[in-house]
């Protein structure tokens, strides 16, 4: 009896469970939003660079130019990469450059309401700002740029809806 159990057992296929972070059907990503929080120029205040160190930020050295004309560059670089690996698709672009929390909700919100059910990229960079807390929250400013604010990824990731995939390229992103 045991013979033809195992017999049985080794005919039958095997069912595989579908992970849940799997999608079963293939979704197109319809927009880019970019939190870029560079604050270029300025060392956050939980950093010690040593000297030389990496200055690069999307293969430009924003210490060649302005803090304006760099922050720009490089988000149009950063989009233009996201453009290229995306070629067939027709993506909207979004950019927040060293944002409030009100522009992060903003960017987010306008987002969202142009793609409706359809799914969302959202980059945040955080290398000008103090590392994310242990809480879960990274970094952005305050309307005058003297004072970083936390800003909770949970918040972030409600306001931005799902479905939507979300880029932490900052310090301890892990």
């Amino acid at each position: 009896q045991q013979q033809q159990q195992q017999q049985q057992s080794q005919q039958q296929p095997l069912e595989v469970d579908i992970p849940t972070w799997r999608l079963k059907e293939r979704m197109k990503t319809v927009g880019v939003g970019m939190i870029l929080a560079l604050n270029i120029g300025t060392d956050p205040p939980d950093c010690q660079k040593p000297n030389p160190c990496a200055k690069l930020q999307c293969w430009i050295d924003p210490t060649t130019m302005s803090r304006a004309k760099a922050r720009e560059r490089i988000g149009e670089k950063l989009e233009a990469q996201y453009a290229r690996w995306q070629q067939r698709a027709k993506l909207r672009y979004k950019r927040a450059l060293d944002p409030t929390v009100e522009d992060v909700r903003s960017l987010c919100a306008s987002m969202r309401r142009q793609a409706k059910t359809d799914r969302l990229l959202l980059h945040y960079n955080g290398h000008g700002v103090p590392r994310p807390t242990a809480d879960g929250e990274v970094y952005v400013f305050d309307k005058n740029h003297t004072h970083f604010i936390p800003l909770s990824v949970l918040d972030l990731r409600r306001w931005i809806d799902r479905p939507t995939i979300v880029v932490l390229d900052c310090s301890g992103a892990g």
